[in-house]
């Protein structure tokens, strides 16, 4: 390299670049997961791809060029996913990207949302992410390095009607993600992504809805939902080196929807 960059902290010409990197993707299997796995493995990362579906996450694995794995894990138990740390520190030696992904939503009013249905949104979204933080995690904090990637949502920001549960547990994320941000300074960076309404299996579903289609489409200033794809360049950032200096921040890739 020559002229003013020579110095830099960062090389501009590999910041994006994820060769040498291992990371693990939870829900892996579908949606922004399986578009994050593709993403990191296109950018040259080794790449666990971790989900329940465990089916699914080999046949994400075996779309890229070898450079990753499928395997089981169950985020909402400790043991699972000590057992996937377990696994990867035995087949890897270290790792140095987690990103947590699994979803779930149950659009209903408060007064017709049920107690159980509460719990499971706030299990696998909240307490998901904590425990899937907290047992991943460890090997980071104790190595002196990584990135830690939470997805949370617009909907954690801006909350919204027939979102209780869901814009409880991803606002939860945010602050989740930025008390271990805290925590593991100044070694370990974690971030969250707050995507917007993107065409994933568990958005689709509601698309049948056309007015509430169209009423959400229209929330966002480039007047569509986003693509899973257009998730990974972010997603990507926060893994590499372009974000050296970026911890504890909620990246939005909303489409202009919590600028309106």
């Amino acid at each position: 390299m020559t002229g003013d960059t020579e110095d830099w902290v960062v090389d501009p010409e590999s910041m994006f670049d994820l060769s040498g990197k291992t990371a693990i993707v939870t829900g892996a299997a579908s949606g922004l997961g399986r578009a994050i796995a593709l993403g990191y493995a296109a950018r040259g990362a080794t790449v666990v791809c971790a989900d329940v579906d465990e089916a699914g996450a080999s046949e994400v694995a075996d779309a890229t060029d070898g450079s990753a794995s499928g395997e089981y894990v169950d985020v909402t138990d400790a043991g699972s996913l000590a057992a996937l740390r377990d696994r990867v520190l035995d087949e890897h030696g270290s790792y140095e990207v987690l990103c947590n992904v699994p979803g779930m939503n149950v659009r209903k009013p408060v007064t017709e949302l049920s107690e159980t249905e509460w719990r499971e949104v706030i299990e696998l979204n909240l307490t998901g992410v904590f425990l899937a933080a907290k047992t991943l995690g460890v090997p980071l904090v104790e190595r002196g390095g990584g990135s830690v990637i939470n997805m949370a949502s617009i909907r954690g920001i801006d909350g919204g009607p027939d979102q209780s549960a869901y814009s409880a547990s991803k606002g939860g994320v945010i602050q989740l993600t930025k008390v271990l941000a805290a925590e593991w300074a100044p070694d370990v960076r974690v971030n969250a992504l707050a995507p917007g309404y993107m065409k994933t299996p568990l958005v689709r579903e509601a698309m049948a809805d056309r007015e509430w289609y169209e009423a959400m489409r229209d929330g966002h200033m480039l007047e569509r939902f986003g693509e899973p794809e257009e998730v990974v360049g972010p997603a990507v950032y926060l893994a590499a080196d372009a974000s050296s200096f970026v911890t504890g921040s909620v990246l939005t890739v909303d489409g202009g929807w919590t600028a309106q």
